[in-house]
C-alpha cells in the first residue's frame, strides 16, 4: 500500500498511548515525555500544535509515518539516546541539530552560559571587544548560545573531531549566521593569547567508570567522555594552556564532576600564574559544577 494512505486503525490518539505504554513497559524514565517528542517528530508538527493535533480530531498516520514511528521506537528501547533520532537537542533557546558525532547537550552545562554572560556583562567595556573561546564546542552548543545574547564578543570554538565541527558549523550557519569562529584543534593549541574567556565542558568521566554508565550515554562519543585515570587529564592540560593564553583579568570557566571540584582548584592553583581567585559555582540541583579561575587585572612583576 502507499505509503500516503493512512493506517485506519491507529488513531493519533491511540498511538500516543501505545508508545507511552511501551517505552513505561521498557523503563524510558522520562517515557511520557519521550512518547510526545517521538510522535511530535514523525509527524513533523510545532509543540504548540502537537496536542490539539492529537486530541482534536480523528487524524491517523499514514503507513510511511507508522513505519517510522515503529523504528524510532525500536531505536530508543535499544538504547539509542532520544536526541539521535530526532536529530534534535533544544539548548539555552536553541534548537540545535546532534548526531552521533557530537555530545548531547545538557540543561545543567547552561550554567556555562550564564557564568560567562555575567562575566561579560560585568567587565570594563574599556578593554574593548572581549574574546571568548569554548574548548571542545561539539555541536556549538555553548558558544552559540554565548554569541547569542553578547553581540560585541569575538566567540570561538575549538574542536579536535572534525565530524563534531561540521555539526558546530551547519548549526552556526542555520541559527546565526557567520557570528562564531570554528576552528579545528586540541584544546588551545590553536588559540593564539590573550584571550578573555576561556570556558569548556571537556571530557571529565574516569575512564575506569564509563563502562558503568547508562547504555544511552555510552552510545555518545567516547572522546567526548573519557577524561583518563580520574577523569582530570583535559583538564590539566586545559589549565596550562589556559595560564598562558590568559588576558590580565581574565577567566577560565570548566564544567566537571562535583566530586574533582577540590582536585582541579588545586591544579589551577598549581598551575595557573597570578591567579586571583578561584571559586566554584553550582547548578540548580546544588552540585558544584562549574568551577571559575580569574587571573588579576595585572600580572605579579
Amino acid at each position: 500500500m502507499s505509503g500516503s494512505q493512512p493506517d485506519h486503525h491507529r488513531t493519533l490518539r491511540h498511538s500516543l498511548e501505545s508508545i507511552r505504554s511501551e517505552l513505561r513497559e521498557h523503563g524510558i524514565y522520562e517515557w511520557q515525555i519521550e512518547a510526545d517528542v517521538l510522535l511530535r517528530h514523525v509527524l513533523g508538527v510545532a509543540r504548540s500544535d502537537f496536542l490539539s493535533l492529537v486530541y482534536g480530531g480523528d487524524s491517523h498516520l499514514t503507513h510511511t509515518q507508522l513505519h517510522r514511528l515503529d523504528a524510532s521506537i525500536k531505536r530508543r528501547i535499544g538504547g539509542e539516546p532520544l536526541a539521535y533520532i530526532t536529530g534534535q537537542r533544544e539548548f539555552y533557546g536553541l534548537d540545535l541539530e546532534v548526531n552521533e558525532s557530537v555530545l548531547i547537550p545538557r540543561q545543567e552545562t547552561e550554567l556555562l552560559v550564564e557564568l560567562v554572560l555575567d562575566h561579560l556583562t560585568s567587565r570594563d567595556e574599556g578593554h574593548g571587544p572581549p574574546t571568548v573561546v569554548d574548548v571542545g564546542t561539539g555541536s556549538g552548543a555553548v558558544a552559540l548560545a554565548v554569541a547569542a545574547h553578547a553581540d560585541n564578543a569575538r566567540v570561538i570554538g575549538v574542536e579536535i573531531s572534525p565530524s563534531a565541527l561540521a555539526v558546530a558549523m551547519r548549526n552556526r550557519d542555520r541559527l546565526l549566521g557567520s557570528c562564531v569562529e570554528f576552528v579545528l584543534g586540541d584544546l588551545l593549541t590553536a588559540i593564539a593569547a590573550p584571550v578573555d574567556v576561556i570556558l569548556s565542558n571537556p571530557p571529565y568521566i574516569p575512564s575506569g567508570t564509563l563502562a558503568s554508565l547508562a547504555v544511552e550515554v555510552r552510545r555518545e562519543p567516547t572522546v567526548a567522555l573519557d577524561g583518563g585515570v580520574d577523569g582530570l587529564d583535559h583538564f590539566r592540560r586545559l589549565a596550562t594552556q589556559a595560564g598562558e593564553r590568559l588576558a590580565p583579568g581574565g577567566v577560565l570557566i570548566v564544567e566537571i564532576m562535583p566530586e574533582q571540584m577540590d582536585a582541579a582548584v588545586e591544579i589551577v592553583r598549581r598551575t595557573v600564574i597570578s591567579i586571583a581567585s578561584v571559586s566554584t559555582r553550582s547548578d540548580l540541583m546544588g552540585n558544584s559544577r562549574a568551577l571559575v579561575a580569574q587571573k588579576e587585572l595585572s600580572p605579579l612583576p
